[in-house]
């Protein structure tokens, strides 16, 4: 119980993290000639992944799958 409530914890502040990545990639995008592409590419990446680990967040919440963490993934499986 203890640690899949810390694994929620680490995937909300994990994706809230990348999610607010998205402030530097908005910057590069609306000044694009002080901007390294490569930068702002990667910027966006990690955006789209916090928004999906919100998402796997609030889908445990509401469903109690378990979520388990393996290398690379997260995996969301009915109890």
């Amino acid at each position: 119980m203890v640690r899949e409530r810390t694994l929620k914890v680490v995937l909300v502040v994990v994706g809230l993290l990348f999610t607010a990545g998205i402030y530097p990639a908005v910057g590069g995008l609306l000044d694009p000639a002080h901007s390294d592409s490569g930068d702002t590419m990667m910027m966006n990446l990690y955006f789209a992944l916090g928004v999906f680990l919100l998402i796997a967040v609030r889908i445990h919440l509401r469903t109690g799958a378990l979520l388990r963490l393996q290398p690379g993934r997260v995996l969301l499986t009915p109890r």
